[in-house]
């Protein structure tokens, strides 16, 4: 009988992903571009947390040309023209059915900008709570989202997501009075076993509560990459 022979693909993939992803942050890095990551699963909010974090942005100084965005979805280009109809030079990045990104993609994407260069910029990834966690895409830092009508439980259904991003940005909160099963304490909770460094924010683009707080951690990041 033949010795049987198991090939780690998945590992072999990753780490030519990292390789990658390692040199396009250090690239991103010396132009003082800061890169956010930002995941969460369909109907969170990706996109309207987005433009309210870009209007703060823009409130504080930063102007609309020196901020990109590279829009991920599986199809259509239907959040990439909501964010230039805010002004923001952004490139549509269908995956054509794939349920993640991986640097490949966004180099190419990024090759679309030109050489513009920017103060932030932001990847939208595809949504979706598992496959995304699991590739380096060569940003700066990670944030999911986890919006209030989801309901706190994803904390306990996708472990990986939340142990692999530096904030949970609990979008929607406006809704919280009408769902009263939503058990914030349990959720920051879990989020703290998971990742002891997770820093948790609450807010609705809707209200503006705790888009402040967040901007200011955001700058906070990109100050710390330059420093």
């Amino acid at each position: 009988m033949e010795e049987m022979r198991v090939v780690e693909v998945k590992r072999d993939i990753l780490a030519g992903n990292d390789e990658k992803a390692d040199a396009f942050r250090a690239m991103l890095a010396e132009r003082s571009t800061f890169f956010a990551d930002i995941m969460a699963s369909p109907g969170a909010g990706k996109t309207t947390l987005l433009l309210a974090l870009i209007k703060k942005l823009r409130e504080r100084g930063c102007e609309l040309d020196r901020m990109g965005v590279i829009e991920a979805d599986l199809e259509s280009m239907v959040d990439a023209l909501k964010i230039k109809e805010a002004g923001v030079t952004s490139v549509e990045l269908n995956t054509k059915g794939v349920c993640h990104v991986e640097m490949g993609m966004v180099e190419r994407a990024f090759s679309f900008f030109e050489n513009r260069a920017f103060d932030y910029l932001f990847l939208e990834n595809i949504g979706n709570l598992v496959c995304p966690s699991e590739f380096d895409t060569g940003a700066h830092c990670r944030v999911m989202l986890l919006s209030v009508p989801e309901g706190y439980d994803k904390v306990y259904k996708y472990p990986p997501m939340f142990a692999a991003v530096e904030a949970l940005i609990v979008t929607k909160c406006d809704y919280l009075s009408l769902n009263p099963d939503f058990d914030m304490a349990a959720l920051k909770r879990q989020a703290a076993v998971l990742n002891s460094g997770i820093k948790v924010f609450v807010t609705s683009a809707r209200t503006g509560e705790g888009l402040d707080e967040l901007t200011t951690w955001f700058e906070g990041r990109r100050h710390a990459l330059l420093d």
